[in-house]
């Protein structure tokens, strides 16, 4: 397994008027009172050479490539000579991609489709142009802050058809209070994934011995770099909540979720590199890594936590569950002994049968996504329905029999884009903030602010790493508290 680092060097700026200035602007702090440091950011590759490029897809030859974020303390006082980084960076500069993301890959981005009524394409056009040279809250290349010490690390796990930056505002937050994050890109499952902007693939600069390697998925990229393949946005798969149920979409999901957990490991092993060569070595703190994910990165966090003995702890928010299905599925559909599987393993039980390890779950009230694979569930295998006071009760459940720590928080009056890194963080301004209740469709509901949803979210998730990777026993008063008790948080405690 090699890395290379890639830096991007954009700059510019189109201005979108006072108010898209400060909205952007407040959505990028990651300073706190108790913050200690500036936050670096850097861009590498991994190549798992022990796997093909995406066998989920049957892309059995070339090497397993994940573009790799990673933020990390840096000393305030050394930034002079580096850059912010941007959301162009995101895209290694291609405007044309950044575009493309924005508007091609989901509702949570910004089409007139999912916009405000009334809002003109040249304004989303405007808006889309002025995100991409949008300052970041971290400085490309920074040097690493001197401490004397190593850092712990969290990794991050992106939701389907996300990208690195899906959590970007907890990752800096988490960087600025002393961790090393650490997100890489499901390669299949992150749309436009520019993997011919690899260094290590260039014709003249590379590795050729990769190049060879890489010879039969080289045609699978577009003009831009960007893995094309044949299925929506570039993706190979997708958990399909129409054919979920099914023997085909049972196995894929499973093999989708082993894929994800592999990536997992390359990036720990990733991190022992690290460690050894270059600016973080010896700074990683390899008996201290947490991991944490959104939306279907949530259900990779649980599976992560379970099929993983490094990882210590984990915080899955907005995370679909599946019931432990085997007993009803055919003989044949299990994977046979010595075969590693997420949920149809013949040897052991799903992944979400329980908890394994500290786990901080945290959902939406109106979290339309999830609440209605819980409402097919509950029709196809018999699980509890979700009611409008227990919108996720297998989530519930999970929490409230779980034999480890764990704590359960439910956030009213969001919705499963609420805590991304997506439109409506971006562009509160110009998305709807408006919605029929999921499960009470009678009444309407307004989304709670976003930066204080995320807010809550960086604060909390800090606590619990403190507390559960760090080891730091100050940190559970804090934790167990509810600060955000008047935004209608619901917060518990469990086990510590």
């Amino acid at each position: 397994m090699t890395s290379k680092r890639t830096n991007s060097r954009w700059g510019g700026a189109l201005v979108l008027g006072v108010l898209m200035v400060v909205n952007l602007a407040g959505c990028q702090s990651t300073d706190s009172p108790q913050s200690s440091f500036a936050v670096g950011s850097t861009t590498i590759f991994i190549h798992d050479e022990s796997r093909p490029f995406d066998a989920v897809a049957g892309v059995d030859s070339g090497v397993r490539t994940l573009i790799t974020e990673i933020w990390y303390p840096a000393a305030k006082g050394g930034l002079s000579s580096t850059r912010k980084a941007t959301y162009g960076d995101y895209s290694f500069g291609d405007r044309d991609i950044h575009s493309r993301m924005m508007t091609e890959t989901s509702f949570y981005h910004l089409t007139e489709a999912s916009a405000r009524e009334g809002v003109s394409a040249s304004q989303i056009d405007a808006a889309i142009a002025e995100l991409f040279d949008k300052p970041r809250a971290s400085y490309l290349d920074a040097a690493l802050a001197e401490t004397g010490e190593a850092f712990p690390v969290v990794v991050m796990t992106h939701g389907d058809a996300g990208s690195r930056y899906n959590m970007q505002s907890v990752c800096e937050y988490l960087a600025a209070h002393g961790y090393i994050v650490i997100a890489a890109e499901h390669t299949g499952n992150s749309p436009f994934s520019l993997i011919g902007r690899d260094p290590a693939l260039q014709a003249v600069s590379g590795d050729p011995e990769l190049r060879d390697q890489m010879a039969a998925v080289l045609p699978l990229l577009d003009g831009s770099g960007a893995y094309a393949h044949e299925a929506k946005w570039g993706q190979s798969y997708t958990p399909d909540g129409n054919t979920l149920m099914t023997p085909a979409g049972l196995m894929s999901f499973d093999a989708s979720l082993v894929e994800r957990v592999n990536d997992l490991r390359a990036v720990l092993k990733q991190l022992e590199t690290l460690n050894q060569q270059g600016f973080l070595k010896g700074k990683v703190d390899l008996e201290r890594i947490g991991l944490m994910g959104r939306s279907f990165g949530g259900a990779t966090t649980l599976a992560g936590l379970a099929m993983e003995d490094r990882f210590k702890a984990g915080v899955a928010v907005v995370p679909p569950l599946l019931p432990d299905l085997r007993s009803a599925l055919p003989a044949q559909l299990l994977r046979p002994k010595g075969v590693e599987s997420a949920i149809l393993s013949s040897e052991s039980a799903s992944v979400f049968s329980q908890l394994h390890k500290p786990t901080l779950l945290l959902s939406g009230a109106e979290d339309k996504i999830i609440i209605e694979v819980g409402q097919v569930l509950a029709a196809t295998t018999g699980s509890t329905t979700p009611t409008p006071q227990n919108p996720h009760p297998m989530l519930r459940q999970l929490f409230e029999q779980t034999q480890v720590p764990a704590m359960w928080g439910l956030l009213p009056e969001t919705n499963h884009a609420s805590l991304g890194v997506a439109g409506p963080y971006w562009w509160p301004e110009l998305k709807p903030n408006q919605f029929d209740r999921v499960l009470e469709p009678q009444q309407r509901y307004e989304l709670m602010d976003t930066e204080m949803a995320h807010r809550i979210q960086k604060e909390k998730t800090l606590q619990f790493f403190d507390r559960f990777v760090k080891q730091d026993k100050d940190a559970q008063e804090l934790l167990k508290r509810n600060d955000f008790v008047e935004m209608g948080l619901e917060w518990r405690a469990r086990n510590f």
